[in-house]
Formats: C-alpha cells, sequence, structure tokens
C-alpha cells in the first residue's frame, strides 16, 4: 500500500514552490497537483444543487484516494481528502447559509472520512508574510485573495492543526531552499 501524505496551508505560503523542489529531490514521489476544479453545471448557491456538486468532488477524491492507496510509490496531494471535507463543510457558512451538510451529506461524509492521509504536511505563515509573497508571486493571479484570508485561512489553518497527523513547517524565516531541505529530509525519513 503507497503512503499518502497531503499538502496544505494558505494561498501564496509557499505550496507549489515546495512541490516543484519535490520533484527533484524525491523522483520517485507521485504528485497530484491542485484541487483540480471541474465545471459540473451545479450551482453551490443553491442548496441541493451544492450537494450534488459535493457528492461529484467526493465521489471523485475517494476514487482517487484508492487508486494511490493502491500504488506502491508514495503520493504526494495538493489538498487531500482532509481539506475537501473542511470545504463541504465550511462553504456555506463563508455564504451565511444555515445549511445542514453534515446530515444532507451524512453518507458520502463517512465514506469520505475512511479515507486519510498518513500525513498532513501543513506550511505556516504569519498573514503579512503570505500577503508579501503573493505580492512577489506574479505566476498566479489569486483574485480573491482577501475573501481566503478572511472567510478560510483562519479556519482551515486551525482545523489542519488539530488533525493529529498534521506537521506544521514554519516557513516564515527560511527561504524556498531551507524549506525544500527540511520537508525532503522529514519527508525520506517517512518514506
Amino acid at each position: 500500500m503507497g503512503i499518502i501524505v497531503s499538502l496544505s496551508g494558505s494561498k501564496a505560503v509557499g505550496k507549489t514552490t515546495l512541490i516543484n523542489g519535490l520533484k527533484r529531490t524525491i523522483p520517485k514521489l507521485q504528485i497530484r497537483e491542485g484541487f483540480r476544479q471541474t465545471n459540473t453545471g451545479y450551482s453551490l448557491n443553491i442548496e441541493q444543487e451544492y450537494y450534488m456538486n459535493q457528492r461529484w468532488y467526493i465521489r471523485r477524491e475517494i476514487e482517487e484516494y484508492q487508486l494511490f492507496r493502491n500504488n506502491s510509490n508514495p503520493t504526494l496531494l495538493l489538498r487531500g481528502p482532509e481539506d475537501v471535507e473542511f470545504y463541504t463543510l465550511h462553504y456555506p457558512k463563508t455564504k451565511g447559509f444555515k445549511w445542514n451538510v453534515e446530515v444532507n451529506l451524512q453518507k458520502e461524509l463517512k465514506e469520505l472520512r475512511r479515507c486519510r492521509s498518513d500525513f498532513i504536511i501543513y506550511l505556516d505563515a504569519p498573514e503579512e508574510i503570505i500577503l508579501q509573497r503573493k505580492i512577489n508571486d506574479d505566476t498566479k493571479p489569486r483574485k480573491n485573495m482577501k475573501d481566503w484570508m478572511q472567510n478560510w485561512q483562519p479556519y482551515i489553518e486551525s482545523y489542519m492543526k488539530k488533525i493529529e497527523y498534521t506537521y506544521v513547517f514554519d516557513t516564515e524565516k527560511k527561504d524556498v531552499e531551507e524549506v525544500l531541505k527540511e520537508v525532503t529530509k522529514w519527508l525520506k525519513e517517512r518514506l
């Protein structure tokens, strides 16, 4: 069975940069990049359509998880099953909806919760550092950064850090190579 490691952290914290480095330092590591948004045709702001949309994403996450788990090579997931669960439960709250997602997606969430990463790497930095990195990185537009920092980041950070198999890497005072070296060493000890 393949080891599954999820990579999480704020937008602009350095996840993609780390992934690009890990491709060089641990070539056997399979990497699934990004959340891979798909136009399912459902509106996220209509309750029943939201449930249909999330069923589709949860099903895809479970299917991919099972494929990676059955592979002998280790896999790094940029935003893994724990992130999908968080998004599913949190999105309606960011829009002020009082939907009972836990009840209405009970079956799907139960199945998703059987899919857990072996480890979560959480890249951490203070908000001011993250915002400066966003300014310095012109490779991604990150149009909704303000919304992310206000409605998502504080909650997903708290959620991820409470998971017992999350390992937090403080990137505040480290350059790209220092973070890569630290995470590579940590991963090689576990793979």
